[in-house]
């Protein structure tokens, strides 16, 4: 690790050179390629868009669905009243149809807009009432949810997240092969960052599931992206999937201050559900005998995560020990999977949700630096979760994160 300090944008630096701009929230949708009309828009009264480590992103819109000039439900409620001859209702009523219709997102400010994703319309949902308007939700997910064709078990030693990524390539199901569908398990190319610099991992599983569900996990937990994207091939162009770093050029991790652009933010310390150890069990095949490999909190790498934890883990007399089965077949895979639940135990500690003024490029798997909030609860966060919001209120941005500082000399103190 870096001795460097690390860099961080302010709310003043995301805004500066374009403050008018930054007053004004803006959103851009496109349906097959092409902006809906303008009374379409003005029906739209509030969209949200949201991401989490764990799940694959999507939208929804809330949309009036009165047309009180024809006096008839607008695009879901009133089909077969003598009127869906008329092209104009018959555009309305199928313009959200839940179908092939890709749908792109962007998000932002007048003048500067930020790709957020591309998907499809896969619910719609009206609401007919009788003491309010009516209004119809509809959402969307992520092009890459029409990838989750088949569930596989997979497993990779000693490589890193990247090349587990590019093993996908051309990776054929054999029940396929006579289908008439494309045989490839991802339908598609696989290009990674070439430039990418990730430490070895021991050993990754996949276990009973889609092989898009198990890269957009590995992404998240190395903070990059998984995106489909386009490039030019002959006179046409081919649609491929990216796996590495974003290269949309956001900003550097926020630093957010309460008080200053940070609106709200509560914060929870637990100790519940800590140990102080962790035993990994398993079977050597190769020597035909039991591996069993413990870690504890004097362990070196988890003193990197959240310097001080120990302390406050130790001061309120955690359980002391938890004994795990696992599939491993050597020591340093047993003590790579004793040190990664006791980790995912420490990220339980601390965790924080807020809110903002509206960052499109504050997403899930970023990090941010929070401030003002007393020095033991201030540090970096890991972004889990982000809603973004945008109505007649304005444009707000709600993240959920976990505390994981790095070993910056920095102690909490219970």
């Amino acid at each position: 690790m870096s001795d460097a300090e690390p860099t961080y944008a302010t709310l003043t630096d995301e805004s500066a050179g374009r403050a008018r701009g930054f007053r004004v929230p803006r959103f851009e949708l496109l349906i097959d390629g092409v902006a809906p009309p303008n009374d379409v828009l003005r029906d739209i009264v509030e969209l949200t868009y949201k991401d989490n480590v764990e799940q694959i992103d999507g939208f929804e819109l809330v949309v009036a669905n009165w047309d009180a000039h024809r006096r008839r439900f607008k695009y879901v409620g009133s089909e077969g009243d003598g009127r869906d001859d008329d092209a104009t209702v018959k555009a309305l009523q199928t313009i959200f149809e839940p179908c092939q219709k890709k749908v792109t997102l962007r998000l932002g400010y007048s003048g500067e807009l930020t790709d957020v994703m591309t998907g499809n319309f896969t619910t719609m949902e009206p609401n007919f009432t009788s003491g309010g308007p009516h209004t119809l939700a509809v959402r969307g997910l992520n092009l890459l949810h029409r990838l989750r064709r088949k569930k596989y078990d997979g497993k990779w030693h000693e490589t890193t997240d990247s090349r587990i990524a590019k093993s996908f390539d051309g990776l054929v199901d054999s029940e396929w092969k006579n289908s008439g569908q494309d045989a490839r398990r991802i339908p598609m190319p696989i290009e990674v960052d070439p430039n990418a610099d990730e430490p070895a991992i021991t050993f990754v599983g996949q276990k009973n599931e889609c092989d898009i569900d198990f890269l957009w996990r590995r992404a998240r937990v190395r903070g990059y992206v998984v995106e489909v994207r386009r490039r030019p091939k002959g006179d046409a162009f081919e649609d491929y999937l990216f796996f590495g770093r974003s290269t949309a050029g956001g900003p550097a991790p926020y630093k957010l201050d309460f008080g200053r652009g940070l609106i709200d933010v509560k914060v929870t310390l637990t100790t519940a559900n800590q140990v102080k150890k962790v035993t990994v069990r398993g079977w050597d095949r190769a020597a035909q005998k039991p591996i069993e490999e413990s870690v504890d909190w004097n362990d070196k790498e988890l003193r990197k995560l959240n310097p001080g934890l120990a302390e406050i883990v130790m001061q309120c007399d955690p359980r002391e020990e938890r004994v795990v089965t696992r599939p491993v077949f050597t020591k340093a895979e047993a003590k790579a999977a004793a040190r990664s639940i006791l980790r995912g135990n420490a990220q339980e500690l601390v965790k924080a949700t807020g809110s903002v003024v509206g960052l499109p490029h504050l997403r899930a798997g970023s990090r941010i630096r929070l401030g003002g909030i007393g020095s033991r609860l201030s540090g970096e966060y890991f972004v889990t979760e982000t809603t973004h919001t945008l109505n007649n209120s304005g444009y707000i941005t709600r993240f959920t994160a976990r505390r994981e500082d790095p070993d910056t000399g920095e102690r909490l103190t219970a």
